[in-house]
């Protein structure tokens, strides 16, 4: 079996199958996709200047290349995972500073992120960074505040990984989930 078969995987090689022939419409050539994928990469101001290369099998959207911050790289899975037609994509952009960042200076700047953020600092959120490495662990009200830090840390130079682990509180006056 070719790589991308095994990356899709037979369940969704089955729904995908199972979609297109209800409605053959769904389907479109890898080539345009690739082509979709690449234009909107070219006309999003963050990437200029990156170096990304699409490969497009079976609706296997495979992005590799080189990016200076990981939110470049984290624009780039989001413009092919939107791109109509995609049913996976593979995301093995390699993220290269210009310059290497020590890591105490990535986790100060983190650190001024969470302490200028009151969801931040209320969800005590904890950092640790090894070689680029950013892990992340906190205790959020909002389901979206881990997201958001997310992208406020992609941004950082010298970030070339980050991992969440999210814990979430319930705010008070809310009820639980499931409570009637």
């Amino acid at each position: 079996m070719n790589e991308p078969m095994k990356r899709i995987g037979w369940g969704t090689l089955l729904l995908m199958l199972t979609l297109f022939q209800a409605n053959p419409a769904l389907a479109r050539r890898d080539e345009l996709i690739q082509h979709d994928v690449e234009a909107r990469i070219a006309e999003s101001t963050m990437l200029r200047g990156a170096r990304i290369e699409v490969h497009v099998e079976r609706w296997l959207v495979v992005l590799t290349g080189e990016v200076r911050l990981y939110e470049q790289k984290l624009i780039a899975d989001r413009i092919a995972w939107t791109t109509p037609g995609v049913f996976e994509v593979d995301n093995e952009i390699r993220v290269v500073p210009k310059a290497p960042v020590a890591d105490a200076a990535i986790e100060w700047k983190i650190r001024e992120i969470v302490n200028t953020d009151e969801r931040f600092r209320a969800a005590g959120v904890m950092v640790r960074v090894d070689n680029g490495e950013v892990l992340l662990s906190g205790s959020f009200v909002d389901f979206r505040d881990p997201s958001r830090l997310k992208h406020k840390v992609a941004a950082i130079e010298g970030v070339i990984a980050i991992k969440i682990s999210a814990a979430f509180l319930i705010a008070p006056g809310q009820a639980e989930p499931g409570a009637a």
